[in-house]
């Protein structure tokens, strides 16, 4: 045990060096650490010690615990401790499975939101969890939102988005319809129905899917008519598609393992008031480029009509539109192009365009990570 106990002591006391290092070498972390105020206190067993993020400037104390921390991370078993400080499990499901607790003291529980999850999220701009949580996602994760807006006009005779919806589940060898929306469900949407528009699986990897063992979330297998139909709804009640290969959406949502072996598509129509995609305007730069915009798409702000009234801001849940000091501020850089913004500005200030080759460029980037055949 004193063994173990030392190993632990002396992996703690890099991991602690390693996040200064860090904070003067990561090219993103100023930009990551923006707003980001927190006191993190870290107990293995014996061994403690805190880590005090302010924005840019990092400071830590080793075999010492602090006031009122904002996140809490334990963790008595020391054998799991030395894992964790090695990086030795396998992703973030692995290292919830066992004693190790990160906990938001300061943070009452928000209502049908799963606590691991709610503090996890926090602790991905922690450097510690950098590898773990980028495993978590997968390296060949990678999605997209498909807006809906009729200023983009048709492609192949379509309004966009059906047109994009009908070329991959037309192309699925299997689908699968989840019976509701988890994130409408767990946060009790007052906008939209909480069962009508459940999350897709397109694909081969449907088949290692199984509904009545192991499913978190209780589906059918559907046909291609019934897919194709949700879609028409779902975007005629003003949801967004979005969709594409997400390691973290299989190992989490569906309750498997369900290995990430290229053959599952994810597919959710998401409103904005209760998509679980929205955590990722506080995310940091490497978990924030699994979702890129929709390729050749343009958001655009006419700064002489904008009226600062805030209406696109409350809409979007990527960060790309926010108020400061009362003013509108357009952060292209955090922009996943939904479109919603455009939808509700009542000054006509937004525009979307897309490049005449855009709808092509998009499918091309997402059949290379994911075969729905």
């Amino acid at each position: 045990m004193v063994d173990k106990e030392l190993q632990v002591r002396t992996l703690f006391q890099k991991m602690l060096e390693d996040g200064e290092e860090y904070a003067k070498t990561y090219e993103h972390y100023a930009a990551d650490m923006k707003n980001f105020n927190a006191k993190v206190q870290w107990k293995f067993g014996p061994v403690k010690g805190y880590q005090i993020f302010k924005e840019a400037e990092y400071s830590f104390k080793n075999d010492a615990e602090i006031e009122n921390p904002d996140i809490l991370i334990e963790c008595d078993d020391l054998s799991v401790a030395k894992q964790f400080l090695k990086d030795e499990f396998e992703d973030m499901r692995d290292l919830e499975k066992t004693d190790f607790e990160i906990v938001l003291p300061q943070l009452p529980d928000s209502a049908g939101t799963d606590p691991w999850r709610q503090a996890s999220a926090f602790a991905t701009l922690l450097p510690a969890f950098r590898p773990i949580v980028e495993r978590t996602q997968g390296t060949q994760s990678t999605g997209v939102s498909i807006p809906i807006n009729k200023s983009l006009g048709n492609y192949e005779n379509q309004i966009m988005p059906l047109a994009v919806l009908e070329h991959f589940i037309n192309k699925a060898s299997h689908i699968f319809l989840y019976d509701l929306c988890p994130c409408r469900v767990n946060r009790d949407c007052q906008h939209f129905d909480h069962y009508e528009f459940g999350c897709m699986c397109l694909g081969r990897g449907v088949l290692r899917m199984k509904p009545n063992d192991g499913l978190m979330i209780q589906g059918h297998l559907a046909t291609k008519e019934e897919a194709l139909d949700m879609a028409r709804k779902a975007v005629e009640v003003g949801l967004i598609p979005q969709f594409g290969r997400l390691r973290s959406d299989a190992i989490n949502r569906i309750g498997g393992p369900v290995p990430d072996t290229g053959d599952l598509f994810n597919l959710c129509y998401c409103c904005p008031c209760c998509c679980v995609v929205g955590g990722i305007k506080y995310a940091p730069s490497y978990i924030r480029s699994i979702f890129k915009r929709f390729e050749g798409l343009t958001i655009a702000v006419d700064s002489e009509r904008c009226t600062d009234c805030g209406d696109c801001a409350e809409v979007c849940i990527y960060g790309g539109m926010e108020m400061e000091d009362g003013e509108l501020v357009h952060r292209d850089e955090k922009c996943f192009g939904c479109g919603r913004c455009e939808s509700v500005c009542p000054s006509g200030a937004i525009s979307i365009t897309m490049d005449e080759d855009s709808v092509e460029r998009m499918i091309a980037r997402i059949e290379e990570h994911v075969d729905v055949t």
